[in-house]
């Protein structure tokens, strides 16, 4: 018995250890949304049609101010819930590590936060049709004349980057470092989000940051003085994940995005929180 529950630790923690260091690549084939609405009228959860949701708190997924929440993920979960008589409990989370934690051990249904969609993730974890396009940025200040400093990632040899703690940016991060032959430091700030560092970036409070395009391009609206022009990663695309081994409500989440999708709700979504 003891044999068997360190067994079952140690594969808890390589699991863990490999989504915080996923490998943020473009080339995920985006599937067709040909999915039999059959799965859809048939998804039901024991004691009811309920979704326990992980939600990352950030400035596009998920944010709550004067009893009113928002989000471009959260108004289309909340939307595409409603549409099939799902009820959809919201459980707000700012590490993606712990959420991916719980996702594993059955806490939660479903996380919906800044994911790149990766084939390192898809080993552990099902993912969703893709949500929207993103890629990672890095932020930093403009000086009084409007210049900045780093241009190219060449530029950030022996520089020091932060990045929210969790985050799968990392092993891109660490790509690139052997990709330049040089050393560039990568450092958290525990228990911060990537619209934490994005904010003390403008504020001076740290030298810069790696964060996804759509927070940088929502704090940037804020703080004039944030640049975010210098990309980190290529296009990448962005998913939700669902707990292993419910291929149903996969299935159900794909055809009821992909049905949304095509809707003008959704072109109004991103145009509001991803345009420019």
């Amino acid at each position: 018995m003891e044999t068997k529950k360190k067994k079952n630790a140690r594969q808890t923690a390589l699991i863990l250890i490999a989504i915080i260091a996923v490998i943020t690549i473009i080339g995920v084939v985006r599937r067709c949304a040909a999915d039999d609405e059959s799965v859809v009228e048939h998804f039901s959860r024991p004691g009811g049609d309920t979704l326990a949701v992980a939600i990352e708190m950030s400035p596009l997924t998920y944010t709550f101010c004067n009893d009113t929440a928002d989000g471009f993920d959260y108004e289309i979960i909340k939307a595409i819930t409603e549409d099939h008589g799902v009820t959809a409990v919201f459980h707000p989370v700012d590490r993606l590590d712990n959420a991916f934690r719980g996702l594993y051990d059955g806490d939660y249904d479903l996380l919906v936060a800044t994911i790149p969609a990766t084939s390192r993730l898809r080993e552990y974890f099902p993912l969703t049709d893709p949500v929207y396009l993103d890629r990672q940025v890095l932020v930093q200040r403009r000086d009084s004349a409007g210049n900045i400093a780093v241009t190219s990632q060449e530029q950030l040899r022996g520089d020091t980057v932060y990045i929210a703690e969790g985050s799968p940016v990392k092993a891109r991060l660490e790509n690139m470092v052997k990709e330049l032959g040089d050393t560039v430091y990568v450092k958290t700030h525990p228990g911060y989000t990537s619209e934490h560092l994005a904010i003390m970036t403008a504020r001076g409070e740290v030298h810069q940051a790696v964060v996804s395009r759509s927070v940088a391009r929502s704090i940037a609206s804020d703080y004039p003085n944030l640049d975010y022009s210098t990309p980190i990663t290529l296009t990448q695309y962005q998913v939700w994940a669902v707990a292993p081994g419910d291929s149903t409500l996969l299935d159900s989440i794909n055809s009821w995005l992909n049905a949304f999708k095509a809707t003008p709700q959704y072109g109004r979504l991103v145009n509001s929180f991803l345009g420019d």
